[in-house]
């Protein structure tokens, strides 16, 4: 059983989420209906933006941790994000989020049985060899006759790269894969040009190919490669072979992308052909199952342990890979990285908060004769307190829209940086969501209105004869 987390990352960050729109449903309509009602309100918010920019240079560095702060958030959740996003876009090109791949791994700690799974779990976790009994061609016949929640069934043999195919003088590494007919739809790969392997191929085992577009460029130049035979071999040593196969289809091109990469090298010919003419056996080294929706996936596999244990007597050494689980793992590793960025933000973000308060305290002290002077016209305590609040929140709200537009700058620059030093090819987008964007206003205001607080506490606290006498 997998381990529990002592902590639920998404938990915390849906609870921090909760807590910010508490504040902003809270304060947000209290300043905005002071504002737009009250004379005083409208005369506040005035008198915060000129005096904001008659001093531009103080008010400037008072927002360089605000946008700092801010376009931290923004850039941290644009690439956690991007990250989810670039999975969902590499699964789907795989085959879309409804694929399940079920394989079994050479070494496993689940192999063999449940009585020596257990065993192996208390030798210190160490890996053993798996000895469950592989799937084969006979699993896959099951499987895609009682399988009921699936659109697409095809299962696959290979040998890797190792393999070179020649046409006409010219030679190419490549690898040979071995395949059902519905290949193409658990690998989102239509063909091209020709056509596809037959289940009539598959029962006469006959020796065609579908080949990828790089090998038919690379190795028939301009030529049309359908009709024509090419020579796959394996030289020398253990499980060597050489094969001639008719080519009958050209895929599509894929492109080289993460999950894609070397698709458009390889070679597809028909399961049947390939054990009986290569390996010899009728083993399968994975199967592919298209559920009928995402939501059936669950289902679909323990439908398939079903199947599978009618002839193995341990499932679990099997693995089932699935996309769903893999979005999954990615949306945990996002918000893994929303949240510890964004405690590093947050501290920024505290950092600005204390700035703004220092500066709030001293224009405070440089203007305690106007508060005396307001206070002497008949300005009530509230009206002196909301006068300070809305010009840190004006002063924070500036600073947040300074910072968004920083943080999509810096989203869009780590991803391309990602791209190009780290993860070549990953093509990692930076997605700047509107969340996002309200998140970060939301946090700069909150930030603002917090640290004017005890400023606007104080000025609000003065009587007009302190005020006035103060020099």
């Amino acid at each position: 059983m997998p381990t529990k987390m002592p902590f639920d990352p998404k938990s915390i960050l849906s609870g921090a989420f909760a807590a910010l729109a508490i504040l902003l449903l809270v304060v947000i309509p209290v300043l905005i209906g002071y504002v737009l009602i009250t004379r005083a309100g409208r005369e506040a918010l005035g008198m915060g933006i000129q005096n904001l920019r008659r001093s531009v240079l103080r008010t400037l560095l008072t927002m360089i941790g605000i946008v700092l702060g801010v376009g931290a958030v923004v850039g941290v959740i644009s690439m956690g994000d991007g990250a989810r996003q670039m999975v969902v876009d590499e699964v789907a090109k795989t085959g879309g989020t409804s694929l399940i791949e079920i394989y079994r791994d050479e070494w496993d700690r689940q192999g063999g049985s449940t009585v020596t799974a257990r065993t192996r779990s208390r030798r210190w976790g160490r890996w053993g060899r798996n000895r469950a009994k592989p799937v084969d061609y006979r699993d896959f016949q099951n499987l895609r006759m009682f399988l009921t929640s699936m659109t697409a069934i095809s299962a696959e043999d290979d040998f890797g790269r190792g393999v070179s195919v020649q046409f006409g003088g010219r030679e190419k590494e490549t690898s040979l894969i071995g395949t059902t007919e519905q290949y193409e739809e658990t690998h989102d790969w239509p063909v091209e040009k020709g056509r596809f392997i037959s289940e009539t191929d598959l029962a006469n085992a006959e020796r065609v190919a579908v080949i990828g577009a790089k090998i038919a460029r690379d190795i028939f130049g301009s030529t049309d490669p359908i009709g024509f035979e090419i020579r796959c071999r394996r030289p020398g040593g253990w499980q060597s072979f050489e094969i001639r196969l008719q080519v009958i289809g050209v895929m599509s091109e894929k492109g080289d992308t993460t999950a894609t990469q070397g698709w458009d090298e390889r070679v597809m010919m028909p399961l049947t052909a390939y054990h009986s003419r290569i390996t010899g056996n009728d083993e399968i080294e994975r199967m592919r199952i298209k559920a009928t929706s995402v939501d059936d996936v669950t289902a679909t596999v323990e439908e398939a342990k079903l199947v599978l244990g009618r002839r193995h007597e341990d499932v679990n050494a099997f693995q089932y890979w699935t996309a769903v689980e893999e979005i999954a793992t990615a949306e945990r590793l996002g918000t893994i990285l929303k949240l510890l960025m964004g405690v590093i933000a947050g501290i920024a973000l505290v950092v600005a908060g204390i700035g703004i308060m220092n500066i709030m305290l001293v224009s405070v002290t440089e203007r305690t004769r106007e508060i005396g002077l307001r206070k002497a016209i008949g300005a009530k305590r509230r009206d002196i307190m909301f006068q300070f609040l809305i010009e840190t929140s004006v002063l924070s709200l500036v600073g947040g829209l300074l910072g968004t537009a920083a943080g999509v700058g810096l989203g869009r620059g780590a991803a391309s940086l990602l791209e190009k030093y780290i993860l070549s090819g990953s093509q990692w987008p930076s997605v700047v969501s509107m969340n996002s964007i309200v998140v970060a206003m939301g946090v700069a205001f909150v930030v603002g209105v917090v640290s004017g607080v005890y400023p606007a506490n104080r000025a609000a606290r003065l009587t007009p004869v302190e005020a006035i006498r103060s020099d």
